[in-house]
């Protein structure tokens, strides 16, 4: 299936995001998607999860991460597996094919009032990591990584700028060195995610760190946190 969805297969609940015209991007191939409920508790949680959602979301991921369409991952398939499980969502697998698993009780919750914008805040950070580079060190540098994660959610509108507060270090992870990467962006670097993303490809013989970071970004990265924490 190419990245020209119909006027029927778009979830228009989802928030737009909007991209540059690139007819290129037009032969970006969506994943094949299935949904699996292995739960026993919630027999029917499928149905708060649709194909045409994912597939979506992997078009919107890969263009948040990718400037080319040349480099990005074409993942040929995606699992959905909905199980009985503490947490909420995690993801195995890697470009040939990826697994994402969610909570069936989390998923459950929707049935008692809770927005169904949530589901979408996690997919996005689950497809997220389905399809960004991670030099193949995540024990080393998870942070960054669930980082970049953070950062897709936060452009894709899932991620409120107002919950931003002070504390924390550049490389604590998720939302702290999501804000912070994002507010980098809007103070000089435009296209920083793109390049966090590209320089964590294992296939560059280079190992990812954050002296390796600021070193390519030219970023100094202890006045640049200190700069941020000043307009919390």
């Amino acid at each position: 299936m190419s990245a020209s969805l119909s006027a029927a297969e778009i979830n228009t609940q989802l928030k737009p995001l909007a991209f540059d015209a690139d007819i290129a991007w037009q032969q970006f191939a969506l994943p094949n998607v299935t949904i699996r409920n292995f739960s026993e508790s919630s027999p029917a949680v499928w149905q708060y999860v649709d194909i045409r959602l994912v597939r979506q979301i992997s078009y919107n991921v890969a263009r948040l991460l990718y400037k080319d369409m040349s480099v990005a991952p074409q993942l040929p398939k995606i699992e959905i597996i909905l199980e009985d499980m503490k947490g909420v969502a995690y993801k195995e697998g890697d470009f040939n094919g990826a697994k994402i698993h969610i909570s069936a009780q989390y998923l459950a919750k929707f049935a008692e009032g809770k927005s169904q914008q949530a589901l979408y805040d996690e997919l996005y950070h689950e497809i997220a990591h389905a399809y960004q580079f991670d030099d193949n060190n995540y024990k080393e540098i998870g942070p960054v990584i669930e980082g970049i994660a953070d950062v897709v959610r936060m452009k894709a509108g899932y991620v409120d700028p107002g919950f931003r507060k002070a504390g924390g270090n550049y490389d604590s992870g998720y939302k702290t060195t999501a804000f912070f990467i994002h507010w980098l962006e809007t103070t000089g670097y435009p296209h920083l995610l793109v390049d966090l993303n590209g320089q964590l490809d294992p296939n560059d013989d280079k190992q990812w760190s954050w002296q390796t970071f600021s070193e390519h970004s030219g970023i100094d990265l202890s006045l640049s946190w200190k700069a941020y924490q000043s307009q919390l």
